[in-house]
């Protein structure tokens, strides 16, 4: 059959990111005739999706919804506009429409009541529902057992029997911006932090990839031009026997290619240097909270204590460090704003204004998130509440005030 592989628009001009999800889709259909096209590369989607549809004749068009916004508090901007506007563009056009992804498997009940002409909704691991599909609508078959027709079963995947994705699928070569190119080497994730939705998307244990296979996607990249590229695992040093034999790996693979990778603060030192001497150039640390009770409220392992040290390893061992918190999650309120922004300067300072970076976001709550269970339960939100638009755990406030004035700083100084 001919398929066309679609990341959805965003509406508006991005750091372009590579469809990973879609590469391992494309991977599992090889005996198919494949097309990609990513709309989110463009801010005017609807032509080049008509010129796609004109040029290639695809019986089955497939959609990856990757995310539902962009999660910033005060300004939150919605990707399900330009979303809806390609549907429309799809009305007259008569093959098949699939939509999944992540933000899709997340509301996958919503999507498709608001939109009618998706065909088929794939929620989770689509690398073997898909191809089932595909088979189905080739030969003609009815597709029994397959909740209204159009709500396809979750099916978790056997990493180790898939295919490696086809970055072919798509120019890679438009995709230059730092950690735009994404490696996956494990999914799931088994510490459930509070406001995460990993362990609902991809399981509640990690699930890692064959070594070698993961090997042979940077050699695959390497060989397509690529000079950098991003685990996109949720914990790159988690589970650490994993993450041992892939270190080990990328020493003895030679390959010229840097990478980036997210840690949390319990790797080590020595870890950090075989990290940055196997090609690591940046790590990101996502603490989230600065205090011991932030931490507990959030789910998350070690120690507040914890970070300065693992920040200092990591920028001794000559790597880039940017470290993700939150403002106004649970257990922590005004205080701890100034704290986080006193560690900012710090670090930034002492460490390397160039090579240090800090963010400081707001919770936005999804669906499936143990967070949203106990805004549930606590009445913070009506129980019938969706989350699909946008719901923040923030601070009130003095504290909501500092945050919005360091949010318009940093627009103002970053465009």
């Amino acid at each position: 059959m001919k398929i066309l592989l679609v990341q959805s628009p965003t509406g508006r001009s991005e750091a372009p990111i590579y469809p990973v999800g879609l590469a391992f889709i494309a991977g599992q259909l090889s005996r198919h005739e494949l097309k990609g096209l990513d709309l989110s590369l463009n801010n005017n989607y609807r032509a080049p999706l008509r010129n796609a549809i004109e040029s290639f004749s695809p019986e089955v068009i497939a959609v990856s919804l990757r995310n539902i916004d962009n999660s910033s508090y005060p300004i939150t901007y919605s990707y399900i506009k330009p979303f809806s506007d390609m549907m429309d563009v799809l009305e007259s056009w008569e093959g098949t429409v699939i939509v999944g992804g992540t933000g899709f498997s997340i509301y996958p009940e919503i999507i498709l009541e608001r939109f009618p002409r998706i065909d088929y909704g794939i929620p989770g691991d689509g690398e073997v529902v898909f191809p089932e599909l595909i088979d189905h609508l080739e030969k003609g078959t009815t597709i029994e057992g397959w909740r209204g027709g159009r709500m396809l079963p979750w099916k978790q995947a056997d990493l180790n029997s898939l295919s490696s994705p086809d970055y072919r699928f798509i120019d890679i070569s438009r995709y230059t911006v730092p950690d735009s190119i994404g490696v996956q080497s494990r999914r799931g994730c088994a510490f459930n932090c509070s406001y995460c939705t990993y362990s609902y998307l991809s399981g509640s244990s990690f699930r890692g990839r064959s070594v070698d296979k993961v090997i042979r996607d940077i050699r695959e990249l390497e060989h397509l031009g690529v000079s950098q590229f991003q685990f996109v695992d949720s914990i790159f040093n988690a589970p650490e026997d994993y993450f041992e034999e892939l270190l080990s790996a990328l020493e003895e693979s030679d390959c010229g290619i840097t990478w980036s990778a997210w840690l949390d603060q319990n790797v080590t030192p020595p870890q950090l240097e075989r990290m940055k001497a196997a090609g690591a150039i940046k790590v990101d640390f996502s603490p989230d909270a600065i205090t011991d009770k932030g931490l507990k409220k959030l789910a998350k392992r070690g120690k507040a204590a914890d970070l300065l040290p693992a920040v200092t390893s990591a920028r001794r061992a000559g790597l880039q460090v940017e470290i993700n918190f939150f403002n106004g999650n649970p257990g922590e309120g005004f205080w701890a704003f100034l704290r986080k922004i006193w560690f900012m300067f710090r670090v930034r300072f002492t460490l390397g204004w160039k090579s240090t970076f800090i963010n400081i976001d707001t919770i936005r709550v999804y669906a499936h998130s143990p967070l949203a269970g106990y805004m549930k339960r606590k009445g913070i939100v009506d129980e019938d509440c969706t989350f699909f638009e946008p719901v923040f755990y923030r601070s009130r406030g003095p504290g909501d005030w500092l945050y919005r004035l360091y949010q318009r700083v940093r627009r103002l100084r970053h465009g």
